[in-house]
């Protein structure tokens, strides 16, 4: 999984899609887990605005909308393992995701 992560920070679909399908289906390593985390975590505003102008799954409005679905995701895991802090930095950038998207800022 690592080969689709890119050190660029700008999130592609592939990443997104992968990490999608590895948290959903729990196959994931520590490795794994952290790697998502970090990446999530790291993206700033400028690259969710992106990503909600985008629509490159077309299951989805934007791309977006599969960020918050990966942060759900991770959220869930943190919680169950109370890991805490993590929820946390996890939920503010939810929040800064949906802030994005009913703002529609540009």
């Amino acid at each position: 999984m690592s080969d689709i992560y890119d050190n660029s920070m700008s999130m592609s679909s592939n990443f997104l899609l992968q990490s999608t399908r590895v948290l959903h289906n729990d196959n994931y390593d520590e490795d794994e887990l952290e790697m998502i985390s970090n990446f999530m975590v790291a993206v700033d505003n400028e690259i969710l605005n992106e990503y909600n102008n985008t629509c490159t799954i077309l299951s989805y409005d934007n791309d977006l909308q599969l960020y918050v679905e990966i942060l759900d995701a991770l959220i869930v895991i943190f919680e169950e393992r109370e890991e805490y802090e993590k929820c946390e930095m996890l939920k503010h950038k939810k929040d800064d995701s949906i802030e994005i998207m009913e703002n529609k800022i540009i």
